[in-house]
């Protein structure tokens, strides 16, 4: 059997009865945390406008429909998707898994949800289809070398999101072994997804994820249609998804332990709503806030991993939010300037803040072997304030804030959806929703949207 068939084995014939209490509770966690997130971005920048004009253009009498979350309609499921894909990754609040450096909930959850809600689904096939999605992405992900695919210019959402999308599409479809292998081949052949957006600080990146889910999902539909797609989507000699994207990879990590460790263990929720690699870099600008106000400081360096000084260690002061967020001297300067780095430091005010900009211009980044050769197993930074009066600050992050070694509590899960969903639903809405969610195991049908 081939790794790739086993992984097919496991999505296909996956029951919540037999998955570990803590893997389930985990789930709803990661539901919980992916629809906040989406539902925070209801109004955000262009998302308002691409939804109404996408309904413009899309049929609304197609059979199979779905709520476009938080816009009082319904679309295709395919269109649905799209849109709550996008919604989904707007605010850089979604979670990450770090080995894969991928966004998984974006593609999972909002792929399961969608389809399960034009399904008429219940909430246990529902957490099913999360748990086998969740886990065939981030093997995906985890089995080829992500350093080198970054290098070369592929985001990892986009590359392996189609299959963590076809499996749970597929697992709610009631594909066969055979079928899922097919989806899974069909998947990997629609994989994209390009880091040209940050040079120019376009809004595009939300696309990936969702053009992900809406691929995974049409894999999975035309697989149980009868289309095959290959088996060896990932390793083929010619034309294989891994050589193409990847320097190399290990085909024995895709199916390793697979049924007893569970990937959606290994999930890292975001405080902060930017780029994962520039949290490190926050964390220790707080720690260290109260020892250095702004004035004082003369130099701050900060040493990362390799990707990180690429992704996010511009010297160039952003020109828009989508740059800031990519920006480890802006966050930085952020944190220490206002003491907190929330949505409200993403805006054309903050980036006008001349304390920010000035002291931004004091931070360089620099790669660090330390960190580069531990890469993405554990991310990390260690930053050094150097004081107008000589005095030297040092703050090592080996373990940023929501990662597995340092987790947010499940009252700082809650208050982070309560905070994103407020807005749209109001709290009495909000608190049902939520409240929905962490019993969703036990509904007949998806919650309202």
């Amino acid at each position: 059997m081939t790794e790739l068939r086993h992984l097919a084995r496991f999505a296909s014939e996956l029951r919540l009865e037999e998955i570990p209490k803590e893997v389930v509770s985990a789930a709803k966690y990661c539901v919980l945390d992916s629809v906040g997130a989406a539902l925070g971005a209801v109004d955000y920048e262009e998302i308002p406008t691409v939804c109404q004009e996408l309904k413009e253009w899309v049929a609304g009498n197609a059979p199979r429909q779905a709520a476009v979350w938080g816009q009082g309609f319904y679309l295709d499921v395919f269109q649905a998707l799209l849109l709550n894909g996008i919604m989904g990754h707007a605010l850089e609040l979604d979670d990450v898994h770090t080995r894969s450096k991928s966004h998984v909930g974006a593609v999972v959850v909002e792929t399961a949800w969608t389809l399960a809600d034009a399904l008429g689904s219940n909430g246990k096939n529902f957490l099913e289809a999360v748990i086998a999605g969740y886990e065939i992405m981030s093997r995906v992900g985890t089995a080829m070398d992500v350093v080198s695919s970054r290098k070369r210019g592929w985001h990892g959402t986009g590359v392996i999101g189609t299959f963590g999308a076809a499996a749970a599409a597929g697992h709610l479809l009631g594909l066969s072994e055979e079928q899922m292998v097919w989806a899974f081949g069909m998947a990997g052949t629609q994989s994209s997804g390009l880091w040209a957006f940050l040079g120019e600080g376009s809004t595009c990146k939300k696309l990936h994820p969702a053009r992900a889910a809406v691929n995974g999902l049409t894999a999975a539909i035309l697989a149980r249609a009868g289309m095959t797609g290959p088996e060896h989507i990932l390793d083929a000699p010619d034309g294989g998804l891994y050589q193409a994207v990847s320097d190399f990879f290990d085909m024995e990590e895709l199916d390793r332990d697979l049924g007893q460790q569970y990937e959606i263990l290994e999930i890292d929720k975001k405080p902060y709503p930017c780029c994962r690699t520039t949290h490190h870099a926050i964390d220790a600008a707080l720690a260290l806030r109260g020892q250095a106000s702004p004035e004082q400081i003369k130099e701050i360096r900060v040493e990362t991993y390799e990707v990180g000084v690429l992704q996010c260690g511009s010297p160039v002061y952003p020109e828009s939010p989508v740059e800031a967020k990519f920006s480890i001297a802006y966050t930085v300067a952020a944190g220490l300037v206002r003491g907190n780095v929330s949505l409200a430091e993403f805006t054309e005010e903050a980036l006008q803040d001349e304390r920010i900009r000035e002291l931004a211009g004091k931070v360089s980044v620099v790669e660090s072997p330390v960190f580069s050769g531990r890469y993405p197993k554990r991310w990390g930074c260690c930053m050094v304030i150097i004081k107008k009066d000589g005095m030297v600050l040092r703050r090592q992050i080996d373990d940023m804030s929501g990662s597995r070694a340092c987790p947010l509590t499940k009252e700082q899960e809650l208050e982070k959806f309560r905070g994103l969903t407020e807005p749209v639903l109001g709290s009495v809405r909000g608190q049902k929703l939520a409240d929905e969610i962490l019993a969703i195991e036990k509904r007949e049908r998806m919650p309202e949207m």
